[in-house]
């Protein structure tokens, strides 16, 4: 994505003022050129929840209006933003980074991302009876680090109105409240990849746990399945993880999807596969006697190459097989 203009509003929530920009950012500018760059390499690595902006609503209105230039939309939609915050209890205070951007297909996108402030200390020059004094302070409007992930964003697809965020929970009226899906879009948005797979993995445990099937054979069952759905259909396979891990249990299978169906899963991957196919290509184990294995996906369900071995005792064996040669990593 290049970001083609771009705006820094300040929500300062300790002060209860919002100081609206009147000018964009000078995207030429060394230190701003270089902490936007970070912030698309961190939005390229984010995990998005993703959803629809409903035509009608506040935002949406905003978007569309062809009477407000940049500056003033990004002011409406700031002000948006710091009245909805200014009645939560615990949302910290923050820089507002509104842009427009174009991706490499030419899809034009509209972005808000939140620069939660991080306290740190840096020095501090007065002067003490004439004498001048470096003194240490605290400084409370910091802005996160360039490789800090970010933890409040949307990204909004101007032609179809398509939505990726990344939200945090604040209180609002003493519960909490997701802001940006609940307060600022009004959606209900699907899962990211890893609740999804939080949702996968607890009913693969909790119905083969009723069939007493080992977790660490269920386990790894299901990311070679996630694994191989990803790399060959770039979904996450309901379908074929329980192909996998119940086999011809007819019984197990239809509780594990019943379980499934009762939630909100869903098995599209919104972005990045290549990420995740990357993520889940190696199994992990670790062994009660503290040794740890990482084996390729194409090992693990070869055979020939590692074998586990249930032995009479109750205890497993771990058998590496056919290795030519072993190399030290320290």
């Amino acid at each position: 994505m290049e970001i083609k203009k771009a705006i820094l509003h300040i929500i300062d929530r300790e002060a209860g003022s919002l100081i609206c920009s009147q000018a964009e950012l000078d995207l030429k500018e060394y230190a701003v050129k270089q902490y936007l760059d970070s912030v698309l390499k961190r939005l390229e690595k984010a995990e998005y929840k993703t959803g629809i902006l409903q035509e009608g609503s506040d935002l949406s209105n905003v978007l569309t209006n062809g009477d407000l230039d940049f500056i003033d939309k990004s002011s409406e939609i700031a002000q948006m933003i710091f009245d909805s915050l200014s009645i939560s209890e615990d949302a910290p205070s923050g820089d507002l980074l509104v842009f427009e951007g174009e991706e490499m297909n030419g899809v034009p996108k509209f972005g808000l991302v939140k620069f939660n402030y991080k306290p740190s200390y840096t020095h501090h020059v007065t002067y003490l009876d004439d004498k001048m004094q470096n003194n240490i302070i605290l400084n409370k409007t910091i802005f996160p680090s360039t490789t800090q992930r970010i933890e409040e964003c949307c990204l909004i697809d101007l032609e179809n109105f398509d939505l990726d965020f990344v939200e945090k929970k604040y209180s609002f009226e003493g519960q909490k409240r997701l802001f940006f899906s609940e307060r600022l879009l009004q959606v209900d948005p699907k899962p990211t990849v890893s609740e999804n797979l939080k949702i996968i993995k607890k009913a693969v445990r909790e119905v083969a746990g009723k069939y007493n099937e080992e977790e660490y054979v269920s386990m790894s069952q299901t990311q070679q399945a996630v694994f191989e759905s990803i790399e060959e259909e770039g979904i996450i396979s309901k379908e074929k993880i329980a192909e996998a891990v119940f086999e011809t249990n007819e019984s197990a299978k239809k509780e594990y999807f019943e379980i499934i169906e009762q939630t909100k899963f869903s098995e599209e991957i919104p972005s990045n596969v290549p990420k995740y196919e990357k993520k889940y290509s190696k199994q992990k184990f670790k062994l009660t006697n503290g040794i740890e294995l990482s084996i390729p996906a194409d090992v693990f369900k070869d055979p020939e190459l590692v074998e586990f071995i249930n032995n009479p005792d109750g205890t497993i064996s771990v058998m590496i097989k056919n290795v030519e040669q072993i190399v030290s990593k320290f």
